[in-house]
């Protein structure tokens, strides 16, 4: 369990619900909405719908993975540090519905 492992699964409990890890795997309550291309320096997003919110996990070229999570995307959004990609997530957000 790495650190950002372990604060990917912190998100994940605030808008789901976390059922089972085996390594690096976690299965948890979401539906997968949307895989973005790249954004930024990040390889991809993931954006889940979740029973309490929704969780965009992200994969930066460089190879870590984060994730942040809110009732809404906007709110969501707001919880990426990097303010410079909040506005081309934004954009993908709501090409997938969850602006």
């Amino acid at each position: 369990e790495t650190e950002e492992g372990l604060e990917i699964i912190d998100v994940l409990n605030e808008v789901s619900e976390v059922r089972a890890m085996a390594g690096h795997l976690v299965t948890f309550v979401g539906a997968l909405v949307g895989t973005s291309g790249p954004i930024g320096d990040l390889t991809t997003i993931e954006a889940y719908r979740c029973a309490a919110g929704v969780l965009l996990h992200a994969v930066t070229a460089s190879g870590p993975h984060w994730a942040v999570g809110g009732t809404t995307g906007a709110e969501a959004v707001s919880m990426i540090q990097d303010a410079s990609l909040h506005p081309p997530v934004t954009a993908w957000l709501a090409g997938v519905g969850l602006d």
